[in-house]
């Protein structure tokens, strides 16, 4: 259907002996690789402004509520010039 599948391509680039990939992409991939659970750590940049209603989304996953959230643990927050760096681990969901 013209996708990658994403888990497949990590498991060959691992038996190639790649052991990290950065995905900089846009919302489309991003949210691919976050919603089937293939990211260890985000690393996201937070400017000091406000992009309004018509900005593009960090990640396209449809949540219906803010509890449908996946959760994250912050690891290190610093400034770069001035924008924030964030560095964070997705935390396994709660069982339900």
């Amino acid at each position: 259907d013209g996708e990658v599948d994403l888990r497949s391509a990590l498991v060959a680039l691992a038996a190639r002996g790649v052991n990290e990939v950065l995905v900089e992409a846009g919302p489309s991939l991003a949210g691919a690789f976050a919603q089937q659970g293939l990211v260890d750590e985000y690393v996201i940049f937070v400017a000091g402004k406000f992009l309004g209603s018509a900005a593009r989304p960090l990640l396209d996953w449809p949540l219906e509520k803010l509890a449908d959230a996946p959760q994250l643990k912050i690891t290190e927050m610093r400034a770069v010039g001035d924008d924030w760096r964030v560095t964070a681990i997705p935390l396994p969901s709660a069982s339900v």
